[in-house]
């Protein structure tokens, strides 16, 4: 399975210089179970966000905390939980 992504740039030259990656293409996904999860439990950088610093594809975790607040977390992955393929995240130029 491939997921291509992109850099993107700062809008402006004041703005933070920090770069940030986002998913170029639609995925072609290694098995039904993948497309099923994807976005929910497994997917580009970090849930719910378009755009991050993270270019890696994983696993996105929630962990309640004692004073109520959740703290979202992910866990990189190399292989599909499912079906057993490699996970490639190659940049697009």
């Amino acid at each position: 399975m491939r997921v291509l992504y992109q850099a993107c740039a700062p809008q402006q030259p004041s703005a933070d210089p920090t770069v940030v990656y986002e998913q170029a293409t639609p995925v072609k996904w290694c098995c039904a179970d993948m497309a099923r999860e994807w976005g929910q439990l497994v997917g580009f950088g970090v849930k719910g966000h378009p755009r991050t610093t993270d270019h890696g594809v994983n696993v996105f975790t929630l962990h309640p905390q004692t004073a109520g607040s959740v703290i979202p977390g992910i866990t990189p992955i190399a292989f599909c939980p499912w079906c057993g393929e490699a996970i490639e995240a190659c940049r697009s130029k």
